[in-house]
Order: C-alpha cells, then sequence, then structure tokens
C-alpha cells in the first residue's frame, strides 16, 4: 500500500510494557504482547483474523467468512475449518491474567464479533489521524492537518494483511489503498500551502516513482520543484511523465498538468503564491467512501 519514506511509530526507546497488546495489519499481519510476538496459525487462521479485525465489533456469519476467505469454489471443510480457527485464535488471543484484556472472539447468534479490548491497531489509529486531519483540513486548519495526517502516512508500511490471500483481502487491500493514495494527497496540498516544498519533495519524487499514472502527484511534485528554485527538475518530470503516457496508453497528459506544464514553461510568477486549497479543485475536501457490508448469508455472491 504505501512504504512512502517510512519512519518509526515513535515507540523506540520506550520500555515494553508487557500487558500491551498490539496487533498491526499493515504489511503482515503481526500480534505482539509485550515483546512477544505471538504465532498466529497457519495462512487461513490469519486471514479469518485479519477479515474480523476489518469488521470491527460488526457480526460475521460462518458463510460470510466463508465467502471471504474462499470466495464460491470452497471446500468442503470449510465450515469446520473456520470453527476450528476460531477456536484457535480464542486460545492465542485471550486475555492473560495481569496482561489486559486482550482479543475477544464472540458468538452471539448472526455470527461472530471481535472486540480488540485495549489493544492498539495500527489499521484503527491510521483512519482515526486521517479522519481528523481531513476534517482539520475541511475547518481551516493547515498545519494540524498536515500534521495529524504525517502522523497517519507513517502508520502505513505496506500493503494490508500482506502474503494472505482471499477475494475480501484483495478488495480492502485496493481500496484501503486508494484512501491512502487521497490522504497522500491532501498531505501534499497542505505542505505546499504551508510553504514546505523542499520538505515535500522527497515524499512526492517516492509517490511519483510508485505510482507513476497518478497525475496528481506528478503536479505536485512539479510545482514543489519550481519552488525549490529546481525548474528544470520540474520540466524533466513532465516530459518522463509525457513519454510514459503516450507510450503506455497513447494519449496525453491530463489538462491540469498541461496548463501547468505551460505555466512553468512562461515562468507565471504566480505560481509562487498562489493557494494550494483553492488551485487543487478541493482534493482535501473528501475521501473515498467506505465499502459496502458483506452480503447476508442467505445471499451468497462473490467479493472479488
Amino acid at each position: 500500500m504505501s512504504g512512502v519514506l517510512l519512519r518509526g511509530r515513535g515507540d523506540e526507546g520506550q520500555a515494553e510494557d508487557p500487558s500491551r497488546m498490539v496487533i498491526r495489519l499493515f504489511g503482515p499481519l503481526q500480534v505482539t504482547r509485550g515483546s512477544r510476538t505471538l504465532e498466529l496459525g497457519p495462512p487461513k487462521q490469519r486471514a479469518l483474523l485479519a477479515v474480523l479485525l476489518l469488521r470491527p465489533g460488526m457480526e460475521t456469519g460462518v458463510d460470510q467468512l466463508i465467502e471471504s476467505l474462499w470466495g464460491g469454489e470452497y471446500p468442503a471443510y470449510a465450515k469446520n475449518l473456520v470453527q476450528k480457527s476460531v477456536s484457535g485464535l480464542r486460545g492465542l488471543l485471550a486475555p492473560v491474567a495481569g496482561l489486559g484484556r486482550g482479543v475477544l472472539i464472540e458468538w452471539s447468534g448472526g455470527g461472530y464479533r471481535l472486540d480488540v479490548g485495549d489493544a492498539e491497531v495500527d489499521l484503527y489509529v491510521y483512519e482515526r489521524l486521517a479522519e481528523s486531519g481531513i476534517a482539520a483540513a475541511r475547518d481551516g486548519d493547515v498545519p494540524k492537518a498536515a500534521e495529524l495526517l504525517e502522523r497517519a502516512r507513517t502508520m502505513s508500511t505496506g500493503p494490508l494483511a500482506e502474503g494472505l490471500d482471499g477475494p475480501m483481502m484483495e478488495r480492502e487491500r485496493l481500496y484501503r489503498q486508494e484512501r491512502f493514495l487521497t490522504d497522500m494527497e491532501v498531505l501534499a496540498e497542505l505542505q505546499l500551502e504551508l510553504g514546505r516544498h523542499r520538505d515535500v519533495v522527497p515524499l512526492l519524487h517516492y509517490a511519483v516513482h510508485k505510482y507513476p499514472l497518478r497525475e496528481r502527484f506528478a503536479w505536485f511534485l512539479m510545482l514543489a520543484l519550481h519552488r525549490s528554485d529546481r525548474g528544470n527538475e520540474a520540466l524533466v518530470v513532465y516530459a518522463r511523465h509525457r513519454t510514459r503516457v503516450v507510450e503506455e496508453l497513447g494519449a496525453e497528459p491530463g489538462t491540469s498538468l498541461r496548463e501547468l506544464h505551460a505555466r512553468l514553461l512562461l515562468q507565471d510568477p504566480q505560481l509562487m503564491v498562489m493557494s494550494m486549497l483553492r488551485e487543487s479543485g478541493g482534493a482535501a475536501a473528501s475521501r473515498p467512501p467506505a465499502p459496502a457490508p458483506l452480503p447476508s448469508p442467505a445471499r451468497r455472491v462473490s467479493f472479488g
């Protein structure tokens, strides 16, 4: 999903709390209690935990779990494997005397429901930070919005539940990546608004390299370079992007990018002072909508 100029999560050098449970969904799924990393079992058991973590506090029926893990073609023993996996996870994640609440998986008639208790889940932390950052941007508090989105960025350290298969995992990875990229576009927008064009250049270089057809990153990078007295490099970014688009898609860059390129060639003085939040077309005002809920067990359809 990301890996954009990753830095530490801010907990280096702190004494490890033996009761602290941390669950990481970004990158390979990992659960730690204190300094100990828990062995989560075989891939389908880990994938089942990931599915439940993506539906916090919600009931998920056995049929829904089967659909999430295998899609329409599932083995005859799928229901037994789900039940066995739930049992295994309960034993691993259950509260330990004196070591916090643990993570509970409960059955409540309609399905299994996961309660993370006081565990820290990186995805949930990311979402809280990003949503607060977007809200601050809407309210016009640009420094706070940039700070919150920068903190959110450092939480995202890789694809969601990396290495785990299943229709729901693929769908969620695409959705979370889109949310992340939208948030990073807003972050770049805010940093430029704050005059931090030199600081944001490395992040944008990375983003353009990793997502070369996402033109908004190229647009921001060109402007950041121009404002950093690196105008020739900004023109090189455009030339490389245009070559890629022409060769791979048989098209020209989008209107916004072409217009910026023309203004760069003219050395338009307004490029140094224009407000990013107005020029951006309101990117800071929205995020991709949440995905639709899983279908009920009565209607078996593919999530893929």
